[in-house]
């Protein structure tokens, strides 16, 4: 009867594994470290472009994921900076971007918060940006509203498998700059023991008027 009527509330109080709760500004901070993609755009980009001459026999060492991004075929090889890298890096950094500016919003946007929601919201703008340039058409007023985009992430994933719409290219670049201008006034490089890691002021404004000039 005893071993009955013994409450559980205790155990069932206990996080069922080991992952973190982000409760203050300095937790915010270091999630943050996990918002920029881990895996670059710029080999993928520069194998499929231009730049690259296809030199025949006189070249006999190369990979085969080398040949078919620059052949625009399907990729099949992998490797750190192949195309799905860089999607999975980017849509990875943006899920943590977003998961610092819930866990902001439920601490109430404190003051001394609001330079990492700056960071979060520049954070999200810029891995998206990277997504629409490298996976879609690029921006052509004339045809914007009409060109698929990619599924805009505003908000960490709280469902399994969720389905979402890729919308259009105007729309994405719409959302990007929402969180640019709402981002940019909030950065604060005081809060940085090393800023030139981070959306420093010098970064986020480069990247708007890359932006702009897109």
């Amino acid at each position: 009867l005893t071993f009955a009527l013994t409450s559980c509330n205790e155990w069932l109080d206990v996080m069922p594994d080991n992952r973190a709760e982000i409760d203050t500004a300095e937790k915010v901070q270091k999630l943050l470290v996990s918002a920029y993609p881990e895996n670059s755009f710029a080999y993928f980009g520069e194998l499929s472009s231009d730049n690259v001459d296809d030199m025949g026999s006189q070249v006999t060492y190369h990979h085969r994921v080398w040949e078919q991004m620059y052949r625009w075929e399907e990729v099949t090889e992998s490797d750190n900076e192949d195309p799905k890298r860089v999607w999975e890096g980017s849509y990875g950094a943006i899920t943590n971007a977003n998961q610092a500016l819930v866990a902001i919003e439920e601490m109430g946007n404190a003051p001394e918060l609001l330079p990492s929601k700056g960071e979060a919201l520049l954070c999200r703008a810029y891995n998206h940006f990277v997504l629409v340039n490298m996976f879609c058409k690029a921006y052509n007023p004339a045809t914007a509203d009409s060109d698929l985009g990619i599924p805009y992430m505003s908000g960490p994933e709280i469902e399994l498998n969720p389905k979402y719409e890729r919308g259009n290219v105007a729309e994405v670049y719409a959302k990007i700059e929402k969180d640019i201008e709402e981002g940019l006034p909030l950065i604060d490089d005081s809060m940085y023991s090393v800023p030139k890691y981070h959306f420093n002021e010098k970064a986020a404004y480069t990247f708007a008027s890359r932006f702009y000039l897109f």
